[in-house]
Protein backbone atom coordinates (compact mmCIF):
# COMPACT_ATOMS: atom_id res chain seq x y z
CA UNK A 1 0.00 0.00 0.00
CA UNK A 2 1.24 3.44 -0.82
CA UNK A 3 0.91 5.77 1.81
CA UNK A 4 1.43 8.72 0.15
CA UNK A 5 -1.40 7.80 -1.51
CA UNK A 6 -3.68 7.52 1.23
CA UNK A 7 -2.24 10.89 2.65
CA UNK A 8 -2.40 13.00 -0.12
CA UNK A 9 -6.22 11.52 -0.98
CA UNK A 10 -6.97 12.35 2.71
CA UNK A 11 -5.55 15.55 2.90
CA UNK A 12 -7.48 16.55 -0.56
CA UNK A 13 -10.92 14.87 0.73
CA UNK A 14 -10.00 16.99 4.06
CA UNK A 15 -9.92 20.30 2.11
CA UNK A 16 -13.28 19.43 -0.12
CA UNK A 17 -14.62 18.25 3.57
CA UNK A 18 -13.93 21.34 5.29
CA UNK A 19 -15.36 23.81 2.21
CA UNK A 20 -18.56 21.90 2.66
CA UNK A 21 -18.66 22.11 6.30
CA UNK A 22 -18.13 25.91 5.78
CA UNK A 23 -21.11 26.08 3.01
CA UNK A 24 -23.33 24.16 5.72
CA UNK A 25 -22.55 26.60 8.43
CA UNK A 26 -23.79 29.63 6.43
CA UNK A 27 -26.61 28.02 5.25
CA UNK A 28 -27.53 27.31 8.86
CA UNK A 29 -26.86 30.49 9.89
CA UNK A 30 -28.42 32.75 7.05
CA UNK A 31 -31.95 33.87 8.54
CA UNK A 32 -35.16 33.87 6.68
CA UNK A 33 -36.27 37.29 5.67
CA UNK A 34 -39.51 36.37 7.03
CA UNK A 35 -39.06 36.08 10.46
CA UNK A 36 -38.16 39.75 12.37
CA UNK A 37 -36.87 37.84 15.41
CA UNK A 38 -34.46 35.08 14.80
CA UNK A 39 -32.11 34.39 17.94
CA UNK A 40 -29.51 31.79 17.47
CA UNK A 41 -27.89 31.17 20.78
CA UNK A 42 -23.65 30.90 21.35
CA UNK A 43 -23.27 27.28 21.24
CA UNK A 44 -25.57 26.80 18.21
CA UNK A 45 -22.94 30.02 16.40
CA UNK A 46 -20.22 27.84 17.10
CA UNK A 47 -20.97 24.67 15.83
CA UNK A 48 -22.65 26.11 12.97
CA UNK A 49 -19.08 28.32 12.39
CA UNK A 50 -15.55 26.55 13.35
CA UNK A 51 -17.13 23.33 14.94
CA UNK A 52 -18.57 22.02 11.45
CA UNK A 53 -15.53 23.02 9.29
CA UNK A 54 -13.52 20.96 11.57
CA UNK A 55 -15.85 18.20 11.54
CA UNK A 56 -15.82 18.05 7.90
CA UNK A 57 -12.39 18.10 7.34
CA UNK A 58 -11.84 15.05 9.83
CA UNK A 59 -14.74 13.69 7.99
CA UNK A 60 -13.93 13.83 4.91
CA UNK A 61 -10.18 13.19 5.40
CA UNK A 62 -11.04 9.59 6.90
CA UNK A 63 -13.65 8.73 4.12
CA UNK A 64 -10.53 9.85 1.46
CA UNK A 65 -7.99 7.88 3.33
CA UNK A 66 -10.21 5.00 3.94
CA UNK A 67 -11.27 4.73 0.57
CA UNK A 68 -7.39 4.50 -0.54
CA UNK A 69 -6.73 2.32 1.86
CA UNK A 70 -9.11 -0.35 0.19
CA UNK A 71 -8.64 0.95 -3.46
CA UNK A 72 -4.92 -0.03 -2.56
CA UNK A 73 -5.62 -3.33 -1.20
CA UNK A 74 -7.88 -3.79 -3.76
CA UNK A 75 -5.24 -3.39 -6.15
CA UNK A 76 -2.69 -5.59 -4.71
CA UNK A 77 -5.21 -8.63 -4.65
CA UNK A 78 -6.26 -8.41 -8.24
CA UNK A 79 -1.96 -8.36 -8.57
CA UNK A 80 -1.38 -11.07 -6.66
CA UNK A 81 -4.57 -13.11 -8.09
CA UNK A 82 -3.15 -12.42 -11.77
CA UNK A 83 0.58 -14.62 -11.13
Amino acid sequence: MNYRVVLLSGVVSALIGSVFGWGMGQIALRQNNNQMNSYVSQPYRLLYGRRLIWIGAIAGFAMGAGEACVLGQKHQRDKRSQK
